[in-house]
């Protein structure tokens, strides 16, 4: 069964549900039982690589060279 994420429009929650594709959009919040309920587009993770090196954040491999600093983040 796949994972959708959803979004109340009454209560603004954001919610992830394990639900089938059948009843996909028949949900209704778990916060405050609203049918205002949309479902969002989500990222799936999915490995890359040779097998030794997998990503799962989507970025290019840097070799080890990335950090964070100073309020940026990147590679070199």
């Amino acid at each position: 069964m796949p994972l959708f994420e959803y979004y109340c429009s009454d209560c603004k929650a954001k919610f992830e549900l394990l639900v089938s594709h059948k009843h996909a959009d028949d949900v209704v919040c778990m916060k405050c039982h609203s049918e205002k309920v949309r479902r969002l587009l989500s990222v799936f993770a999915s490995p890359r690589g040779n097998g030794e090196d997998l990503s799962f954040d989507g970025l290019p491999d840097a070799g080890g060279s990335c950090g964070c600093g100073g309020g940026s983040c990147g590679c070199n």
